[in-house]
């Protein structure tokens, strides 16, 4: 095991280098890098939020600060392989360590006095993205109004940033989806769930432990379903679940909606993906941003933006009135989206020509 989770070891017996569980005693060895804090001492238990992956989330009451936190923990933990117990330290840690206003943030790792390992978060008030999506889908009028296209694009740079940054750390993501990106009332934007996160080598490719395909249908990057190209998965992985997530907030559907788990990996990895204009027939969808989208979700890594700043950069420019990269906009193309951007411009020195030659031909008449 590498120093990525911390302190782990694992031990071999007979043929395996992984027991398929954890043996009594085991999980102060396995933990012995992470502090005993007593949950019922710290912590009041106050509802369940829900299950995410493999672990269980509650919600508690800090009593040194007061505040209420998301509790992460692993219910059945004896009876868990160590490989398990190893993400979750794993995950503990990675998330830990991007401090960014676009990531939830840890505030303590441990083990409680049973043994059960635990991190804790900031408890989040706000939506999920995918809820989001729903209710757009629905055609409700006050999710409409709320997130149209471009606030949908505001989130959207959001999100590149703490995917930006956590590359710039070192850590890939890897399950980017609308499922895990958290919506604020005040505009707050939180990127979730790090569980199955990898660190990155220099060459930004992702360290995988196994080559089982992790992520989800629909999201997960094509190279990551081949095992002969499980050395590609990396940065442009996570960008490839960026173009999907962007996929998923234009045409308000997921890519490959509708379709069983195994024809979405069949049409991931043959890259036989329809344009979101072709999904959703009746939603106005940009054609430049529909250009980004599929170059993002391109099927050969080297085919996809080279840094998740070129396809935030991609983003601002269409916001900025600006043609992308992406849509290759020929000259009146550009002509068009000038003359949108300095209309006003435009139009005052069009009057005052106008002005100019009425005053000549009244001084000619």
């Amino acid at each position: 095991m590498s120093n990525d989770t911390g302190q782990l070891k694992t031990r071999v017996i007979g043929d395996a280098a992984e027991p398929p569980l954890l043996e009594n005693g085991d999980e102060a060895r396995l933990f012995e890098s992470l502090p005993v804090k007593p949950r019922g001492g710290r912590y009041k238990f106050i509802r369940s939020i829900g299950f995410g992956g493999m672990k269980a989330v509650l919600l508690v009451e800090d009593r040194d600060t007061g505040r209420e936190v998301a509790m992460a923990m692993l219910p059945d933990f004896r009876d868990r392989p160590h490989r398990d117990l190893e993400r979750f330290a794993g995950e503990a840690r990675i998330t830990a360590m991007l401090e960014h206003p676009n990531i939830v943030p840890v505030h303590d790792i441990g083990i409680d006095a049973s043994g059960a390992p635990y991190f804790t978060m900031k408890f989040l008030r706000g939506v999920m993205l995918e809820k989001v999506v729903r209710q757009l889908r629905s055609g409700d009028a006050d999710t409409l109004a709320r997130y149209p296209l471009f606030r949908r694009l505001q989130i959207f740079l959001r999100v590149c940033n703490a995917i930006n940054f956590a590359h710039s750390h070192g850590v890939c993501h890897l399950d980017i989806k609308p499922a895990n990106i958290n919506i604020g009332d005040y505009g707050e934007v939180v990127v979730l769930d790090w569980g199955v996160a990898r660190m990155l080598d220099e060459a930004g490719r992702a360290k995988l432990d196994d080559l089982r395909p992790k992520g989800t249908p629909g999201y997960i990057a094509p190279e990551y379903l081949n095992p002969a190209s499980a050395d590609q998965v990396g940065i442009r992985s996570d960008i490839y679940s960026l173009g999907g997530l962007l996929y998923t907030l234009l045409a308000l559907q997921a890519p490959f909606a509708g379709l069983s788990v195994e024809s979405i990996l069949r049409r991931t990895a043959a890259g036989a993906l329809p344009r979101p204009s072709v999904a959703a027939p009746g939603r106005d969808i940009p054609a430049s941003l529909e250009a980004v989208c599929m170059k993002a979700m391109a099927r050969k890594p080297a085919s996809r933006y080279s840094s998740v700043q070129e396809l935030r950069d991609e983003i601002t420019a269409y916001l900025a009135g600006f043609s992308t990269q992406a849509e290759h906009a020929g000259p009146f193309r550009r002509v068009a989206l000038f003359t949108a951007r300095h209309w006003m411009t435009l139009l005052l020195v069009a009057a005052l020509l106008l002005i100019a030659a009425l005053v000549w031909a009244l001084l000619n008449a």
